[in-house]
């Protein structure tokens, strides 16, 4: 991109830092793009993201979101795309696509919309990403983080025109004095799954193929990170498989960088995923992954390269892949360094940047 800088007005809910969260901020050093956020706020307190725009010192605009479907919400935001000196709004997230889609009469710029995956955890968040695969449809340019996204888009009649695959990068820069854990022979076996503790991250999966590996190797540990509406269905169910002695229930980690160097491998079982940040961050610490192939995974993970694949749902053959892997400390080492190499040759900040510069290019021509 050349000449002035591109004006941006990036959307997206305000509340914990997440996966696309990240990436959002991480594009805010984007050559010839200036991104100033809009962020969905309902508790009057400053939130975990919130707080990391003003350590960053990114420009924001607070938009007052009081309950779901409040109307001032969307008169809100379309003052502010009217007032804001933005080419292009730009939308994360179902709330952000939904509310833009109701507001495009008013909101006279190029509108790109991301599509980050859906979750399907209750009638009410299934009826939300219904919302916003018809919003979309309004949408100038439509970014999906995977292949495998923008052709489910595609069969749900979104027109091919409009799609853009921008995979998301690798935020995490290795160090090389930093050996990986999945290195070392003698690192005491744990295996980590990090996600939202709902159905579509599958670990229940998880927690099934770690009864089978207990079988075998009874020190094992399974770390589970994250919060959601299935943790006291997922800890009871540890408890009928008599696993719960082995598996560690972390929570929700603001930086999970220090758990993943002491992680042997990560597990991945989801039952659909976008493209996950959790297999970039791991395969950049050097550590194995085992993981569903469903959404834009094997995009990510190589097949008996950098990593391994299973069906979705597929416990025993989870479980025999872990297993491999623990019974061979040459084979870790080998899939993590070929992971480490891969995961920053292909999914680097910068190549991400570029196809953002394109995107924009685009929709401001």
């Amino acid at each position: 991109m050349t000449g002035s800088p591109v004006n941006v007005l990036a959307v997206v809910d305000g509340y914990r830092l997440t996966g696309p969260a990240r990436q959002l901020l991480a594009s805010r050093g984007c050559a010839n793009a200036l991104i100033t956020l809009a962020i969905f706020q309902r508790s009057p307190d400053p939130t975990p993201f919130i707080m990391a725009v003003r350590q960053l010192d990114v420009p924001m605009h607070v938009v007052p979101d009081r309950f779901p479907g409040d109307p001032r919400t969307v008169l809100a935001l379309a003052r502010l795309a009217a007032s804001t000196r933005a080419d292009i709004l730009q939308t994360h997230g179902y709330k952000a696509n939904v509310l833009a889609a109701i507001a495009r009469a008013r909101i006279r710029r190029p509108w790109v919309a991301f599509v980050h995956g859906e979750t399907w955890e209750n009638w009410k968040v299934r009826t939300y990403f219904a919302l916003e695969r018809a919003a979309i449809r309004r949408a100038d340019r439509i970014v999906a983080v995977s292949h495998r996204m923008a052709r489910v888009l595609q069969a749900r009649g979104i027109p091919a025109a409009k799609l853009r695959v921008i995979h998301n990068a690798c935020l995490i820069e290795p160090r090389p004095d930093d050996t990986p854990v999945a290195w070392r022979a003698d690192a005491p076996p744990i295996v980590g799954v990090i996600g939202r503790l709902s159905y579509e991250k599958g670990i229940d999966v998880a927690l099934q193929a770690h009864r089978l590996v207990t079988q075998r190797y009874g020190d094992v540990r399974l770390w589970v990170v994250g919060e959601g509406p299935e943790r006291a269905s997922l800890m009871k169910l540890a408890q009928r498989l008599g696993i719960a002695s082995s598996v560690e229930w972390l929570g929700y980690q603001e930086d999970p960088q220090p758990l993943y160097r002491r992680m042997s491998i990560v597990l991945i079982p989801s039952r659909s995923e976008g493209l996950p940040n959790v297999a970039l961050e791991a395969m950049a610490h050097g550590i194995p992954v085992v993981a569903a192939a469903v959404g834009g995974v094997p995009e990510v993970v190589s097949d008996d390269q950098t990593g391994f694949l299973v069906a979705p749902g597929d416990a025993a053959r989870l479980a025999a892949r872990v297993l491999a892997l623990l019974a061979d400390a040459t084979l870790r080492r080998k899939l993590g360094d070929e992971a480490r190499h891969d995961v920053v040759a292909r999914f680097s900040p910068e190549a991400r940047c570029q196809a953002l510069a394109r995107l924009y290019t685009e929709a401001v021509a």
